[in-house]
């Protein structure tokens, strides 16, 4: 009972937020706004993904090492306005690439060629990536390391760090955060609460404690095994 009280605040959190930005744009009436709030409330907070390569192996996809063909079903707790109250260090996210973003933007159009997934809903999470958080605003990183000295910097606010789990993998041959800097948060779109690889050979992922508690009422209110497996 109070994990679906807790899921249903979830939702009206989420919704308020969604009608809250209606009305901040400074395009929509009132009307408009509670209308947008509650098809909010309406939409699931989760969507199914897929992985492939090797980038996140072993947490995810660990078969691409040696299979290249090799796909990961998961599901993702949609953010669509992250900030550090709801990503945390040690969370695996799915963001849009900020490289993709910029080329998009400098060549003026909107479709990009995706990186690591693919997703129900490809508006959304069209030409995503996914890596795990490693810092968050005003952790401060080794940026070099030498044998007399080393240089560091702090991560700026609303940025946050992202690499991959997989440690033989090294710029240029893995994309993240030491091929294109601090993350804006606001390319984030979830974060990944389960993996399947297929019926018998799935569990959750593991991210920050303050994650995992935030999702245990939406991994039990959504997680739906049959239909992550399937798609």
């Amino acid at each position: 009972m109070a994990t679906n009280l807790r899921y249903v605040s979830l939702k009206i959190s989420q919704a308020a937020q969604e009608a809250a930005a209606a009305l901040s744009s400074a395009t929509a009436s009132l009307p408009e706004a509670l209308q947008r709030g509650m098809e909010a409330f309406r939409l699931p907070l989760t969507s199914v993904m897929l992985i492939t390569g090797a980038a996140m192996a072993p947490t995810l996809n660990p078969k691409a090492a040696s299979q290249p063909d090799a796909v990961e079903r998961l599901l993702v707790r949609l953010l669509p306005r992250a900030t550090p109250k709801t990503v945390h260090a040690g969370d695996v996210v799915a963001f849009r690439s900020p490289l993709t973003v910029a080329a998009a933007a400098g060549a003026g159009v909107g479709g990009l060629g995706g990186f690591a997934a693919a997703a129900l809903e490809p508006e959304l999470l069209q030409n995503t990536m996914i890596r795990r958080v490693a810092a968050m605003p005003g952790d401060e990183l080794v940026a070099f390391e030498g044998e007399e000295h080393e240089e560091t910097f702090v991560v700026p606010q609303g940025h946050c760090w992202v690499l991959a789990d997989n440690e033989q993998l090294e710029p240029p041959h893995v994309i993240d955060s030491r091929s294109f800097g601090p993350l804006p948060l606001s390319n984030v779109v979830g974060r990944i609460l389960y993996a399947a690889r297929s019926e018998t050979d799935h569990g959750p992922v593991e991210n920050s404690a303050e994650g995992m508690e935030a999702d245990v009422p939406v991994l039990e209110a959504e997680l739906d095994l049959e239909r992550l497996c399937r798609e």
